[in-house]
């Protein structure tokens, strides 16, 4: 008997054991499953619906800021125009700093500090601005990490500001209701971003002595005479998978760059696919941004995420698929530059109305000084923005696009520069009108205040089905009176409220009965 009972519970364990690796197994295989549901091909990659929240998020913003933001002077690139002797930059740099052998771009990295900035008080602002999506450009051409890595020891948790600056911002932004964060990353262009454009100048700069050809500095001046290629694209996709791993980002955005070339596009691939998986583990939707540099070649496949046109550059009037402009702040640099001036509200506002109206929208760059504050000028223009959308963001967020995108010429929002097409929205008036729809109701959005008491919207006449029965009832976002209309075979017109809501861009809501006809 005493045999029997323990062979019966021998058996007992054993099928227990059994059972528990049976569940361990499916378990794997399940995780197994996740992980590859991309593969690191385009054709795994490309055809996914893009993320809806993104869609109807509409607004984001992240920021340019570095060590660039420390010498303050002319753009972004001073990095690469300090060691060429044939540009401004060098000379300013001599004049102030010593000529590049004394003092080279590494020698900013203690001097950017970033002793003033608060990551609370940058999410505070980014909320109140009416953004639904930030971050910051967590690393630049230039190759310094704005978060504290273990890949590359050139960077703010190192060394410089010694805080984890991508890190701090990142928990404060998801402290706050609903948003979601975004990583962008301009460093595969590093290569031999720093050398002097042609071999006679760089032997120059080599016999001077210039920190870029010492290999004590190799990790972070990377070029083909202290580095490798391969070493680099490899580090590259390293750097990419820490942010992914440690900071969970639902958007990546990458500036231009050889994605696609032979010696790069697996590991691109096998980036790519490694954060779709994580995604998929992590059970949310994330999204990758595909620019369109001035090659005019997209980063990656067209069919590939969501396509991105800098400042709206070769951006035609009608995109056939999900878009997104980004913007810097500033008319001069996208990074801080001492003297700089700004976009006007309007500007601003009116351009995300056009981009929204078109199926589109827009991520603006911030370019806060080096100690980590974000100057008057800047903070003037994202409370407006705010203020604006609180009092009309149900005509914005999660709004598509209407048959008709647009009432008024456009002819006047499209120039030409350096052989590009580019857009401009410095000159908007009431007769610009823009429509946006959600469910059964159409938004026609001024982009600036009527004259007079009445809006002529030419676009709405009688001979424009709205819907199989009509329009319901017009009002105004943003204002308590009732608003009064009149439709006939030349416009729908629509009699003004003594006082405006505000003197920026008017949004009216327009009800019909029945389905909305889009």
């Amino acid at each position: 008997m005493v045999f029997e009972r323990l062979n019966a519970k021998f058996e007992f364990r054993m099928i227990r054991t059994a059972a528990a690796i049976f569940c361990l197994v499916i378990v794997l295989s399940c995780s197994a499953l996740a992980e590859n549901k991309y593969e690191p091909t385009w054709q795994s990659l490309t055809g996914r619906e893009p993320a809806r929240w993104l869609l109807d998020a509409k607004f984001g913003i992240y920021a340019h800021w570095g060590l660039y933001s420390v010498p303050a002077y002319r753009s972004e690139w001073y990095g690469k125009r300090m060691y060429d002797k044939n540009d401004s930059v060098y000379k300013h740099h001599v004049k102030t700093y010593g000529a590049p052998s004394k003092f080279g771009n590494k020698d900013f990295v203690p001097l950017f500090k970033a002793e003033r900035f608060d990551a609370e008080e940058w999410a505070d602002l980014i909320a109140a601005s009416g953004a639904k999506f930030a971050g910051i450009a967590v690393v630049h051409h230039d190759g310094f990490l704005l978060w504290q890595s273990k890949v590359n020891r050139w960077n703010a948790g190192n060394m410089g500001p010694r805080r984890d600056l991508y890190g701090e911002l990142v928990r404060a932004l998801r402290r706050k209701r609903a948003m979601k964060v975004i990583a962008t990353f301009h460093h595969i262009r590093t290569f031999n971003w720093y050398l002097p454009d042609n071999s006679q100048a760089r032997d120059e700069a080599q016999k001077a002595g210039w920190d870029l050809f010492d290999p004590n500095y190799a990790d972070l001046y990377w070029n083909q005479y202290t580095g490798k290629y391969e070493d680099f694209i490899s580090e590259w996709k390293a750097k990419v998978k820490e942010v992914i791993d440690k900071y969970q980002p639902d958007v990546l955005w990458f500036d231009g760059g050889k994605f696609q070339d032979a010696d790069s596009q697996h590991h691109v691939l096998e980036l790519l696919s490694y954060y779709l998986n994580r995604a998929e583990q992590w059970g949310r939707q994330v999204e990758v941004l595909n620019k369109l540099p001035t090659s005019g070649k997209f980063n990656f496949p067209r069919d590939f995420g969501v396509l991105t046109f800098e400042g709206g550059r070769d951006r035609p009037a009608v995109v056939d698929k999900a878009w997104i402009d980004d913007l810097a702040i500033s008319n001069d640099s996208w990074g801080y530059i001492e003297g700089q001036t700004y976009k006007s509200v309007n500007q601003i506002i009116h351009g995300l109305i056009d981009r929204v109206s078109r199926g589109g929208g827009l991520l603006l760059s911030l370019c806060p000084k080096a100690d980590g504050t974000i100057n008057a000028e800047q903070q003037h223009l994202l409370l407006s923005m705010g203020q604006w959308l609180k009092q009309n963001g149900q005509a914005i967020y999660g709004t598509r696009p209407w048959k008709v995108h647009a009432e008024g010429p456009i002819d006047k929002l499209q120039y030409e520069r350096r052989g590009h097409s580019r857009w401009s929205f410095r000159n908007c008036n009431a007769e610009d009108i823009r429509f946006t729809c959600k469910e059964n109701t159409l938004y026609a959005i001024t982009l600036g205040c009527p004259d007079g008491n009445k809006l002529t919207i030419k676009t709405l006449s009688t001979g424009t089905r709205l819907s199989s029965e009509g329009i319901d009832g017009v009002s105004l976002l943003g204002s308590n009176e009732k608003i009064r209309w009149s439709r006939n075979t030349e416009a729908l017109v629509i009699e003004l409220p003594t006082k405006p809501p505000n003197d920026i861009a008017l949004a009216f809501a327009i009800r019909v009965k029945g389905a909305l006809e889009k």
